[in-house]
């Protein structure tokens, strides 16, 4: 007899349908997150951009609620200035640019939106951080990073290297802006009943911006009481008893030797002190330059303008000006394109070599070498689709790797390159900032051992490949 259909009954338990559902559930969840995940981390550099400039806008409007003293409402404009650079290089399609100056704006007004004096923990704390920053505390023999809203309490230590610089802000309202190659000791009062802070300057300089009270700076020579509402650099020399320098911009300050010297400063008005604790007599600060040209964010081709004019203002007939040109807006040492204090014009012109972002500024210097303040910072990018080198380079770029995350099958790759090379993660092009570091997520279907190669590739054509071995288990 021929058979039909047969058909066999299995008994399913219930609990065996749960986990399958759960199992399913599980991997639905999964597979969405990391669907999220990799929009998220991959959104073209325009959207990128636009939602770096709307995160700074939300953080301004926090900022703007706050009550800030006169020096942080300085800071809140200053902060407002770069959010709008952001705006501009937008809307010339610059996204990367806008998206770094919108990320720096950001960072800066959230600082400042948390800078009420109540809340501050301390003595004071870490304003804002560039670079590498170190802090030890009181009696303790260590040394660890600063970070961001990190206190500060009386009797640490500040350490500055070459390319860092930070600010520190007080509760009384002060900020102590640390420059590279610095060292201090925080000896600020905490006291409701005390009107003054005071720091201990090792070596380096210090730019102190008081709000309602004074502020004081000692050194192994001399001791500087800063009046309120003021700003004072005090500059120690390196070596056991080394020469200060102390120089009044606005407001007022009084100095006092250990040999007994006293002398009151008035706005702009600078003295040296001796290891020995003589002082100087009081010398005329400049005011600093006007800058006319090139306009803030100007760009250039070098195929069609390969020389740029540099203009500024109020040179007087006995003044040279000091120009600085760097790749990094900190003006750090090893970034440095043109450093010249000579300059008897009120131009010069620079030869155009390598694409990039530059920054530019410039001071004023008297007959009797007193230099003013720095000048407002300004930025120009130079781009170019050519390929040759325009100068005999055969220097291969920078590459550094950080570790490689990983998501499933995406692995997100970043790392640093040389400002100005481009960079491609497996033949896809890369946007580096201004400062050369790069991101990117990279999806690698195929299961076992993948490697992911990156190149970084300068303007003159020589390249750098690193490989990445990762492995992608599928379940």
């Amino acid at each position: 007899m021929p058979r039909g259909i047969q058909i066999d009954w299995y008994l399913i338990r219930i609990a065996h349908i749960r986990r399958l559902v759960a199992i399913a559930a599980t991997g639905v969840i999964a597979a969405g997150l990391l669907f999220v995940a990799y929009q998220r981390l991959n959104l073209p550099p325009e959207a990128r951009a636009r939602r770096a400039i709307e995160a700074a806008e939300l953080a301004e409007k926090k900022a703007a609620e706050q009550v800030l003293p006169q020096n942080l409402r300085r800071e809140l404009v200053s902060a407002a200035d770069q959010l709008e650079a952001a705006r501009a290089a937008y809307l010339a399609e610059q996204w990367g640019e806008a998206e770094a100056d919108a990320e720096s704006a950001r960072l800066r007004l959230l600082a400042l939106a948390g800078s009420s004096a109540d809340q501050l923990a301390g003595v004071g704390e870490f304003f804002s951080l560039e670079g590498r920053v170190q802090l030890q505390r009181a009696g303790q023999t260590e040394w660890e990073n600063a970070q961001p809203r990190t206190p500060v309490f009386n009797g640490d230590f500040v350490r500055c290297g070459r390319d860092g610089s930070a600010e520190v802000l007080f509760t009384d309202g002060s900020i102590y802006r640390i420059a590279p190659n610095s060292l201090l000791e925080i000896q600020h009062s905490s006291e409701a009943s005390s009107s003054r802070g005071t720091v201990k300057m090792r070596v380096g300089r210090i730019h102190v911006m008081t709000a309602g009270s004074s502020s004081t700076v000692t050194t192994d020579t001399t001791e500087t009481e800063i009046s309120s509402d003021s700003r004072v650099a005090v500059d120690v020399a390196e070596g056991e008893g080394g020469q200060t320098r102390v120089a009044a911009f606005d407001g007022g300050a009084r100095v006092r030797t250990t040999g007994g010297d006293e002398i009151v400063l008035a706005s702009r008005e600078q003295v040296e002190a001796t290891s020995d604790g003589a002082l100087s007599s009081t010398r005329r600060i400049p005011d600093p330059p006007l800058l006319i040209e090139p306009q803030n964010n100007a760009s250039f081709d070098i195929r069609s303008q390969s020389v740029v004019s540099l203009g500024w203002r109020g040179r007087g007939d006995d003044q040279t000006v000091h120009l600085q040109v760097s790749r990094s807006r900190r003006f750090s040492a090893d970034a440095m394109e043109i450093d010249s204090s000579t300059i008897r014009e009120d131009s010069a012109r620079l030869k155009l070599v390598a694409p990039g972002t530059y920054f530019w500024r410039a001071a004023l210097v008297g007959g009797d070498g007193v230099e003013s303040e720095w000048s407002q910072v300004r930025r120009m990018r130079v781009f170019s689709s050519l390929q040759r080198a325009l100068l005999a380079d055969r220097t291969a770029p920078l590459l550094s790797l950080d570790p490689t995350q990983q998501l499933g099958a995406m692995f997100i790759i970043q790392g640093r390159t040389e400002a100005g090379a481009a960079v491609t993660v497996n033949g896809e092009r890369v946007v580096a900032d201004a400062d050369g570091h790069f991101r990117k997520t990279v999806e690698i279907p195929n299961e076992g051992w993948n490697n992911i190669e990156v190149v970084a590739t300068d303007p003159a054509g020589n390249e750098t490949r690193k490989r990445e071995r990762v492995f992608v288990e599928v379940y």
